[in-house]
């Protein structure tokens, strides 16, 4: 904006420094051209000067200040110098700028008591005309000035909020839409392309078993169609599961995917940091979940996240929790529960997988798994299984 150095000016403790020069220089021109300045023009002109600093801070006393200064020239002189005046109209402009109009208006009733006092005793102001042309111009019009300045910020401000929330908006708009898009095309890769090719890989195989005196060179071929297909079939349901993972898209600090060998890793980090937030936690993770693939470590990471999450919200802080991650039969099989014994747990300390039961079944029914979750006692129990083997998936 045009006027955005003004309003920084107010806005700015360090403002008074920035405008002392540019404000007190008229001011110095006034007094040389008014005649010969004595030395102590000059001594009242810097004391002006250098109480105007701590304005950005203490706005009210160093209005009060000036008053008393304005005060001590008087006494001094017949009438202060414009050095004086200046400082005095520049410290009521910030504090009407600064501060409510209550404490505004009694350093202007302040200033007014001063000038009075001063100008009272001078033959040329003595009149009310006089006084009154005085007390517009020293104290009412920097009151003004200062009031139109701190509209003039806040109004800024409101403008500039209004900007960042028209942003954010347009942000969270184009999230939302570029997340509808991936649950559009996961929903169309899933009920269509999917459907295809899970028929193709169960007709090659149903051909192989139904054909026994099949040529060898025409099973090979059946057993290579069968092999593509259920392959194909795994990298698509693995395509569907990260288009619907919307933890993974709005949040960039998380992975899609995670590292075989790290997963037990990743695992105790996840139940470390729900002991730090207040769970006492039990933990029994199979060193041998190290040897799942990528897709089906993150579905595994994700069930221990939302059953710890559970646990937060339904047992809360102090609850004594089980975790269990076990590889046996070629199936992993994973249970959180608790006994409900804590406190309600505060809403900052829990860190919500962004799944949800729903999502988070529907993700491990995709490898073809299962999902339970509900209350058992006065606890909460979720327990989950997930094969290991991509053909026992593609069955289902």
């Amino acid at each position: 904006m045009r006027m955005s150095w003004l309003t920084d000016a107010v806005s700015d403790r360090r403002g008074p420094v920035r405008l002392v020069p540019a404000l007190l220089a008229p001011g110095c021109l006034l007094l040389v051209g008014s005649g010969e300045p004595t030395a102590a023009d000059w001594a009242f002109a810097l004391v002006a000067a250098l109480v105007l600093l701590p304005g950005g801070w203490f706005p009210l006393s160093v209005v009060l200040v000036e008053a008393a200064l304005v005060v001590a020239v008087g006494a001094v002189a017949e009438v202060p110098p414009a050095v004086v005046k200046v400082a005095a109209c520049l410290a009521l402009v910030e504090l009407a700028a600064r501060r409510p109009p209550r404490a505004a208006l009694l350093g202007g009733a302040a200033l007014s008591l001063a000038y009075l006092v001063v100008y009272l005793e001078c033959e040329k102001y003595a009149d009310a005309v006089g006084i009154g042309y005085l007390l517009v111009v020293l104290v009412a019009a920097p009151l003004l000035l200062g009031w139109w300045l701190s509209a003039l910020s806040q109004n800024l401000a409101q403008a500039q909020a209004r900007a960042r929330d028209a942003e954010e908006r347009r942000e969270l708009a184009a999230l939302g839409a570029r997340l509808a898009e991936r649950a559009e095309l996961a929903r169309e890769v899933h009920d269509l392309v999917a459907h295809h090719v899970a028929s193709m890989a169960l007709r090659a195989g149903v051909a192989r078993e139904v054909l026994p005196d099949l040529d060898p060179r025409v099973r090979t071929v059946l057993d290579d169609v069968h092999g593509s297909a259920t392959t194909a079939l795994v990298d698509l349901r693995r395509l569907v599961a990260v288009l619907r993972d919307p933890a993974s898209v709005t949040d960039p600090t998380r992975s899609l995917l995670v590292e075989p060998a790290e997963l037990p890793a990743a695992l105790a980090s996840v139940v470390e940091r729900s002991g730090r937030n207040g769970l006492v936690l039990e933990s029994r993770i199979d060193p041998e979940v190290a040897g799942l693939d990528a897709l089906r470590g993150l579905a595994v990471l994700r069930i221990v996240q939302e059953g710890l999450t559970n646990v937060a919200k339904h047992a809360g802080v102090g609850a004594r929790a089980r975790v269990s991650v076990a590889l046996a039969d070629g199936v992993v099989r994973v249970e959180i529960s608790d006994g409900g014994d804590g406190a309600p747990a505060p809403e900052r300390l829990l860190v919500d997988s962004g799944y949800g039961i729903e999502g988070l079944r529907e993700r491990v029914t995709l490898l073809g798994g299962t999902v339970t979750a509900g209350p058992e006692g006065r606890g909460w129990r979720l327990s989950a299984t997930v094969p290991t083997d991509a053909a026992r998936a593609t069955r289902r």
